[in-house]
């Protein structure tokens, strides 16, 4: 049948650990969880993580530091495997994205 190809869009998935600390005890994670981010092709999958973590700081007052990473378990090896880190205090030299 000519001319009534679909080009198909494959959706592609990206793996995070996120791990949500307290203000009381910043050294050991209240949760942590897998989260399998789906996206498109031109889509930022950065961005999209980044919009998922604020919704998480916005819902829960608790969470006062997300760390994100992407590894085989839920602790990094090193602090290189951190992708994204977002804390509700501000530190010298740090982004506030809006």
């Amino acid at each position: 049948m000519k001319g009534f190809a679909t080009t198909k869009q494959t959706e592609k998935t990206a793996r995070y650990w996120i791990a949500c600390y307290t203000q009381e005890d910043e050294d050991v994670p209240f949760d942590t969880h897998k989260k399998i981010l789906a996206y498109k092709p031109g889509q930022n999958k950065d961005r999209l993580i980044l919009e998922y973590c604020r919704d998480i700081m916005r819902i829960n007052e608790h969470v006062w530091e997300l760390l994100v990473h992407q590894g085989p378990n839920d602790t990094p090896d090193n602090g290189d495997q951190i992708t994204l880190r977002m804390s509700r205090e501000q530190f010298r030299e740090s982004q506030i994205i809006l």
